[in-house]
């Protein structure tokens, strides 16, 4: 075969190349270089040296873009750190269950967000805010189970509020905002008791729910009447 610059050959189309193909390596260029060949999947089993993808403006960088079963995986020295499981569809921080932390910053907190692997602990360095938006509720009706809060307006006596049965480890908040009367709640299921009255603007009750058996638990109440 004629002599050829590496310019004139033959160019590989997009999705064209195979693990078994052959990169040109000069090997040793500072000391002895020798040309030598390596395969697609030699080089990148193992890059010795730091990698900068840079793929400028509007550009993506796609990993796994064929939707085959291929993970991405990041290693913390000798342990599994981070993974995109493809084929169940999650990422998973810390999947070897040794001790790398998952730790989020904002601009003035290192440690907003802390999953500390070795305490079994999940600290919030930062004020949580409920950013959610809240139900609004004027007079009788249904006390939702979808948002985490609801703003209670009563506009008459006694006003019936129901509220049905959650999911098991759901927290459920309702603030009696304005007082135009009062308002009964009658929870589905209720544990340690079966109404709770709204009577005054600021009333409150948070409720956690255990489970379908127990219902709504009261875990904290400002003014309101238990009965």
């Amino acid at each position: 075969m004629a002599d050829k610059k590496i310019t004139a050959l033959t160019a590989l189309g997009s999705g064209d190349l195979a693990a078994g193909d052959l990169l040109h390596v000069i090997d040793d260029p500072s000391g002895t270089p020798i040309n030598k060949k390596i395969s697609i999947t030699n080089f990148f089993s193992d890059v010795p040296t730091a990698v900068t993808i840079n793929p400028g403006d509007s550009n993506d960088v796609v990993i796994n873009s064929n939707l085959t079963d291929s993970d991405f995986v990041v290693y913390n020295d000798d342990e599994e750190a981070f993974r995109v499981d493809s084929n169940n569809r999650k990422v998973t921080v810390n999947g070897a269950g040794l001790s790398t932390d998952f730790q989020v910053a904002t601009s003035s907190i290192d440690s907003a967000i802390l999953v500390d692997a070795s305490a079994d602990t999940i600290n919030f360095g930062a004020p949580i805010l409920m950013a959610q938006t809240a139900q609004s509720l004027s007079g009788a009706g249904a006390v939702d189970v979808t948002s985490q809060i609801t703003h209670f307006t009563s506009t008459g006596a006694s006003e019936a509020l129901t509220l049905a049965n959650g999911t098991a480890g759901q927290i459920k908040t309702i603030v009696h905002i304005v007082a135009g009367g009062s308002g009964i709640l009658t929870p589905t299921t209720l544990l340690g008791g079966s109404t709770i009255t709204f009577a005054s603007a600021g009333d409150t009750v948070t409720l956690y729910y255990v489970n379908d058996t127990y219902g709504w638990s009261v875990i904290g109440q400002n003014g309101v009447t238990i009965a």
